[in-house]
């Protein structure tokens, strides 16, 4: 057939993604020869990526933590009563930083899922965030605190959705407990961190400083992650879609043994039209991935302007941005087990809020210990053992062990649910201990201290690990992005449902209520049992069934009104027939 009717042919032609590659991917055409055996510099580029991740991650929860252990004395600056301290600087506060925190985490997840430049999305997170951060420096109101502290809430909200997502791709199930439980790790020693330098340097320095001190390098480690970490392909590292993709390459290269590859359009105006790339949507148990949309009424972006109007415009712009995204979060949330690893932050949270908000000044300002640990050797112990920060790094360093053995708990899925459930109702008790006991035993408070931390930081790595699991590659930052609001929700009122009941009960009440939170995130984590391994089948089931597909899917574009199929067939004669 000569050329002329080929470009004229009315009818679309269909290609496969198998036929036609992605070059903003990098990785495409090794990922089946080098995923399940990592080359050398696969394992550099994550062991980079996870490591500047890693101390991202901390720094940012320093952040989070940086106004607590001076609350007393930010409270006399402004001029508030202990009332207002708590309710002001600790409630108000709290949920401004999550008010912005919430939404950056939702749409930074969605973006993590459709994007292929997620270091530099990375990156204006984080100067976004930290940037605020540094300006809290030169506040002079209350009001200018209250923004700032606003606005840093978008980088601890958005970072996370988008580093979880990122590291599920470069590393198997298998791997991502401890991958998970590093990252929490961080989060637990940036808390420490935080609460240490807040705590040492505020009382000498001023508390404005520590704001510098922590905004900086955080910045440092997101111009580092932009510039050394390479973009990863979404599942390189998902051992069934390895498996799917080998199959189909090698069903792809006996079809090209047979016949030349065919590279054809429907109409010559189409030859300037890039081709449109569908971001991977769940669809029940099926997937759309990447397709070629070739023909007018495929790709809204190659029909004319002057045939178009602003509503086929609206149209086509929902359903190749906005739907995607619907659809994935509807697919998500028929799943049981992710529905349980999200609500459980919400309760889980709200003793974290108390912790990373009022434990320190409760510790120094009603306990009755000092705010700073003196780095002066000549100093008594005595003194030394009653510091309230010492306290906050006893129970970072029990977090940093708890951390430790929920990401390297293996001891299957359903197990692991179980352990994180019950650490997480176990961790009220020394936690109880810690809040109600004699500020004089200092041996009873420093064991407390490391048993609540320890206890209190298994949950989080199984969780985020059993997330990874039962969700697809393009689903992984919506998913965590929703993880993250619930436990935003939690963090964020839940210091100001505690100043409630401080006014109306107390603080040392009013904290006990608090922790209890962790006794419904703790069985939320344990019904997981009862799901997750069944969940976590099912979606190596929905993604090899879709990347190992032998006969044709018909996916279903609606665009200006109308529906375009698209076919795709792995015989030679199917594609002759369309090609004639």
């Amino acid at each position: 057939m000569n050329q002329s009717t080929q470009s004229t042919s009315p009818d679309p032609l269909i290609i496969s993604d198998c036929f036609e590659r992605d070059d903003n991917d990098q990785f495409n055409d090794e990922v089946t020869t080098s995923c399940q055996h990592p080359s050398s510099k696969i394992n550099h580029q994550r062991t980079l990526a996870t490591t500047l991740y890693l101390i991202t991650t901390s720094l940012l929860f320093a952040d989070q933590n940086l106004l607590a252990p001076n609350l007393s004395a930010i409270a006399s600056e402004f001029g508030l009563d202990d009332m207002q301290r708590d309710t002001m600087l600790g409630g108000d506060i709290a949920i401004a930083f999550f008010m912005i925190g919430v939404p950056a985490s939702f749409i930074v997840g969605c973006l993590a899922d459709v994007l292929n430049r997620r270091s530099l999305l990375f990156l204006w997170v984080i100067l976004i965030g930290e940037g605020a951060c540094i300006a809290t420096f030169w506040v002079r109101t209350y009001s200018q605190l209250y923004w700032c502290r606003a606005l840093t809430g978008a980088a601890v909200g958005g970072a996370l959705p988008l580093i979880y997502s990122v590291l599920g791709d470069y590393y198997a199930s298998n791997e991502r407990g401890w991958v998970s439980g590093a990252i929490s790790m961080g989060c637990g020693i940036g808390i420490s961190v935080g609460q240490g330098v807040s705590g040492l340097l505020g009382p000498k320095c001023g508390w404005r400083v520590p704001f510098i001190v922590v905004g900086i390098p955080a910045i440092s480690c997101a111009f580092l992650v932009w510039l050394l970490v390479e973009e990863v392909p979404r599942g390189q590292a998902d051992e069934h879609i390895i498996k799917a993709n080998q199959r189909r390459d090698n069903m792809c290269a006996s079809e090209q043994n047979s016949f030349e590859m065919i590279s054809v359009t429907t109409n010559s105006s189409l030859n300037d039209c890039k081709s449109q790339k569908v971001p991977w949507r769940a669809n029940g148990s099926k997937a759309y991935s990447k397709l070629e949309l070739l023909g007018n009424r495929a790709s809204p972006v190659c029909t004319s302007s002057t045939d178009g109007e602003l509503s086929s415009y609206i149209s086509a712009f929902g359903n190749q941005y906005l739907r995607p995204h619907c659809v994935t979060l509807k697919a998500l949330l028929k799943c049981p087990s992710v529905i349980l690893a999200i609500i459980q932050g919400a309760p889980g949270c709200v003793p974290w809020g108390i912790i990373n908000t009022y434990l320190n000044d409760y510790l120094a300002a009603d306990q009755g210990m000092s705010v700073e640990k003196s780095l002066v050797p000549t100093i008594i112990l005595s003194s030394l053992l009653k510091s309230a920060t010492l306290f906050i790094l006893i129970f970072g360093i029990g977090n940093f062990a708890g951390t430790s053995i929920g990401g390297l708990a293996r001891y299957g899925p359903r197990y692991t649910a179980v352990l994180s459930g019950g650490a997480a109702v176990t961790g009220c008790l020394p936690m109880w201990l810690m809040i109600n006991s004699d500020p004089s035993s200092t041996i009873v408070l420093g064991v407390a201290s490391f048993s609540a931390g320890a206890l209190s930081a298994i949950t989080g790595p199984i969780v985020k690990s059993t997330l990874q699991n039962v969700t697809q590659p393009n689903m992984r930052g919506q998913a965590f992005a929703l993880l993250n609001t619930f436990d935003d929700f939690g963090r964020g009122l839940g210091p100001a449902f505690v100043a409630l009941l401080i006014d109306k009960f107390g603080r040392r009440k009013a904290f006990n209520i608090g922790i209890s939170g962790w006794i419904f995130c703790g069985i939320l984590n344990g019904m997981l049992y009862f799901t997750v391994e069944r969940d976590e089948e099912k979606a190596k089931m929905n993604a090899y069934d879709f990347y190992g597909e032998e006969s044709s899917d018909t996916i279903e574009e609606d665009g200006s009104n109308e529906k375009v199929r698209m076919h795709i067939e792995f015989s030679s004669s199917e594609l002759r027939r369309d090609h004639l």
